[in-house]
């Protein structure tokens, strides 16, 4: 039976975990916005759509400016990109988990200087362009927190584990939330919304499975903003 040094089975066994680790998540979307392909890989629900200088500009009509992928969303996933909104843009939301007309909404809003996780709802009419988002659900009992507007490009890291939800801007830790009713369905699109003119850049959306759609440890959000009412 042949017989290898200690050293070098160890160094096969550290390499081996390694790609095993690597393999438990994968990236499945991408987006650089070098290449025009806002008509094959986005849907424009609201408003009007730009690609140019590699940054998907954005720039709302009467309501928002609203955009959906075209790539659904895997049950576990880690979703990065880069965003900016203009000083007089009031919000800035990331649409996660669109089901039906029913998502989950990461709202920016510069205005309050708050983010705010909502139970949001889409009412869109695509043929005459007009569209609406509200709050539909769980008002006053979702969580939010400060946070001083910044307006530059903020890099936003966003990871679905199971029914947790985390949030981090600039690699600061921002809010998170435990979606433990379930109405928060899995997969589904995700999209951008704007309340004014803004624009995306870098994007890439990673699936996770095995250890990597575990929940980050030590992941500890801003303090929460204390609801003003709370229903029973």
């Amino acid at each position: 039976m042949m017989k290898f040094p200690v050293f070098i089975l160890s160094l096969f066994l550290a390499v081996n975990t390694v790609f095993t680790s690597n393999a438990q998540s994968k990236l499945i979307f991408e987006q650089d916005f070098k290449k025009n392909q806002l008509q094959k890989k986005w849907l424009t629900v609201n408003g009007s759509w730009e690609i140019k200088d590699a940054e998907l500009h954005a720039s709302k009509d009467i309501n928002w400016a609203i955009l959906l992928a075209n790539k659904p969303l895997p049950e576990d996933y880690i979703l990065t990109f880069s965003a900016i909104a203009e000083p007089k843009t009031y919000l800035f939301e990331v649409m996660l988990n669109l089901n039906g007309s029913k998502f989950l909404g990461i709202l920016l809003n510069q205005l309050e200087n708050r983010v705010a996780i909502e139970d949001r709802s889409l009412f869109a009419n695509l043929e005459n362009r007009g569209s609406f988002i509200h709050s539909s659900g769980h008002i006053g009992t979702m969580p939010k927190v400060k946070r001083t507007t910044q307006h530059d490009w903020q890099d936003w890291k966003i990871q679905r584990s199971g029914n947790q939800f985390f949030i981090w801007i600039n690699q600061e830790a921002v809010i998170s939330f435990k979606d433990s009713t379930g109405f928060v369905k899995p997969k589904g699109q995700f999209g951008f919304a704007f309340n004014g003119k803004g624009a995306i850049k870098n994007l890439k959306l990673w699936k996770l499975k095995g250890e990597s759609a575990l929940p980050p440890q030590n992941f500890k959000n801003l303090p929460l903003i204390k609801p003003f009412f709370v229903f029973e």
